[in-house]
C-alpha cells in the first residue's frame, strides 16, 4: 500500500503541476477559457473577471501539485484534490456527453485532449485523489506545522510572481496556433474548404561538417550545425485552424486577407482586441509607433477587435493610420497583449511583443536580421525556458523534500501541533 501511495501522491502532484503551470503561463489564455464555460451557464463573460478567476484557480492548480510532490500540509492537499476533481469528472463528463465545447483547456494551449479523453484521464487521477485521501492520516509531515505553511506561501507566491511576469509581457512559451515561425498563407489556405491547395511548411537548413540537413522551426539542432539556408515547402496536409477564422477586413467590409498576408518583405501589426481597455496613454504610444515605423519606411498596420465606432473615439485623429478590422478571439491568439505588435516578413511570423516591449526594439537591428533566425531563435529560447524552468522546479521540490525528512523528526507524541485541518 505504500507504494500504491506514494505513486498516487507523485502521479497526482504532477499532473497538476503541468495543468496548472501550462495555464498560469498564459493568463490572458486562460481567461478564455474561463470564459467558454461562462457561456455554457448562460453568463455574459466579463474579461478581467474571466482573467482573475482562470489567474486563481491555475495559481491554486499549480500550488496543489507543488505540495503533492514536495509532501507538504499533506492533509489539507489531499482534501483540495479531492474536491478537485471530483468537481473536474463531473464538469468533463458533462462536457464528454453534451460537447458544448472542443476542448476542456485542462493543459491550456500546450496539449488538446478531446472531451472523452478529458473524462478517461480524470477517472484515472480520481483514483489517485481518494487513495490519497483515504491514505491522508498516513503521510508523515516533512516539517513542523509552521515551516510546512510557510513553504506553501512560499511556493505561492512565486506562482503569483510568474503570471503577473506573463500577463505584462508574453506568455514564457507561445503555445498558440499563430507561434513564431507560423505562416498565414497557410492559415488561410487551411481555412479553405477544398484539400487541393498547397500548404506550405518553413524549412531550415543547416550543415555539420559534409552533411547538409533539412530541419523544421520546431525541431532546430543543436550549436554544432551551421545555418546555410532558409525556404518555404509545399506539402499536402490539411487541419482544421484551431481559433477563429483569420479575416482582416476595412471599413466598408471589404475582404483584405490574401493582400496583406502576401505583402513582401517586413510587416508590423499592432493588434488591439479591446480598444475599449485601451488607455490615452497606450493609445498615443500607438500612435507615436505607428509614426516612428512610417518614417523610417517600414509598413504598419492596426487590427481591432472592436467596432469602429470604438476605434474612432481613440483614434479620432489618426489621419492616414491603417486600421483594419479582426475578430477579437483571431487577435489574442495572433498576440496576448492588448496592443502587443507582430513582426511579419513575406507572410509569416517571425517575432511577437508585448505591448510593454514592443517599443524597446530597435527596429532598424531586428530588419537587419534575418526572419527565420529570429523566429528559429525564438523557439530555441522558449524551449530552454520552459525546460529550465521545470527542471528547477522539480530539483528544487526533491532536493527540499529529502533535506526536510532527513534533517526533522516528527514525534507524534511530543509534536501535537502539527495536527493539520
Amino acid at each position: 500500500m505504500n507504494i500504491l501511495r506514494a505513486f498516487s501522491r507523485v502521479l497526482l502532484g504532477l499532473v497538476f503541476i503541468f495543468s496548472g503551470f501550462t495555464k498560469i503561463i498564459d493568463p490572458v489564455g486562460v481567461g478564455l477559457i474561463v470564459a467558454e464555460y461562462m457561456k455554457i451557464l448562460g453568463i455574459t463573460s466579463i474579461p478581467q473577471l474571466c482573467q482573475f478567476m482562470g489567474i486563481a484557480l491555475s495559481a491554486i492548480e499549480l500550488l496543489l501539485g507543488i505540495c503533492l510532490l514536495s509532501g507538504i500540509k499533506m492533509k489539507v492537499s489531499s482534501t483540495v484534490a479531492m474536491a478537485f476533481i471530483s468537481v473536474f469528472l463531473i464538469v468533463t463528463l458533462f462536457l464528454a456527453i453534451f460537447n458544448p465545447i472542443h476542448d476542456c483547456g485542462c493543459f491550456g494551449e500546450a496539449l488538446k485532449l478531446t472531451n472523452w479523453q478529458t473524462f478517461f484521464k480524470n477517472i484515472v487521477l480520481f483514483v489517485c485523489a481518494f487513495i490519497v485521501f483515504r491514505q491522508r492520516e498516513k503521510f508523515i509531515p516533512i516539517a513542523p506545522n509552521h515551516w510546512e505553511w510557510i513553504l506553501a506561501a512560499i511556493y505561492g507566491l512565486s506562482v503569483m510572481i510568474i503570471s503577473l511576469y506573463c500577463m505584462r509581457h508574453l506568455p514564457f512559451i507561445d503555445f498558440t496556433e499563430y507561434k513564431p515561425g507560423s505562416d498565414l498563407r497557410e492559415k488561410i489556405l487551411l481555412q479553405s474548404s477544398t484539400t487541393d491547395q498547397p500548404v506550405f511548411e518553413t524549412v531550415l537548413i543547416y550543415k555539420k561538417g559534409k552533411t547538409i540537413k533539412e530541419f523544421t522551426v520546431e525541431n532546430i539542432p543543436d550549436s554544432t550545425w551551421t545555418f546555410v539556408d532558409s525556404r518555404s515547402k509545399q506539402i499536402n496536409k490539411r487541419v482544421e485552424p484551431e481559433s477563429g477564422t483569420f479575416a482582416i477586413s476595412d471599413r466598408s467590409g471589404e475582404y483584405l486577407t490574401d493582400s496583406i498576408v502576401s505583402i513582401k518583405g517586413a510587416l508590423f501589426v499592432t493588434s488591439i482586441p479591446f480598444m475599449e481597455n485601451l488607455s490615452s496613454k497606450k493609445a498615443d504610444q500607438i500612435k507615436m509607433r505607428d509614426q516612428n515605423l512610417r518614417s523610417s519606411g517600414v509598413r504598419h498596420i492596426i487590427l481591432c477587435g472592436s467596432s469602429f465606432d470604438s476605434i474612432d473615439s481613440v483614434f479620432a485623429d489618426s489621419e492616414g493610420y491603417q486600421i483594419y478590422y479582426t475578430d477579437y478571439k483571431t487577435l489574442i491568439t495572433l498576440n496576448r497583449s492588448n496592443g502587443g505588435m507582430i513582426y511579419i516578413y513575406d507572410g509569416q511570423i517571425a517575432a511577437k511583443w508585448s505591448y510593454s516591449d514592443a517599443d524597446r526594439q530597435n527596429i532598424g537591428d531586428v530588419l537587419k536580421e534575418d526572419p527565420e533566425l529570429i523566429s528559429a531563435n525564438r523557439v530555441i529560447k522558449e524551449h530552454v525556458t520552459i525546460e529550465v524552468a521545470i527542471a528547477v522546479l522539480l530539483l528544487l521540490i526533491v532536493v527540499m523534500r529529502l533535506t526536510l525528512r532527513l534533517t526533522y523528526k516528527h514525534n507524534e507524541k511530543s509534536d501535537e501541533d502539527i495536527s493539520e485541518l
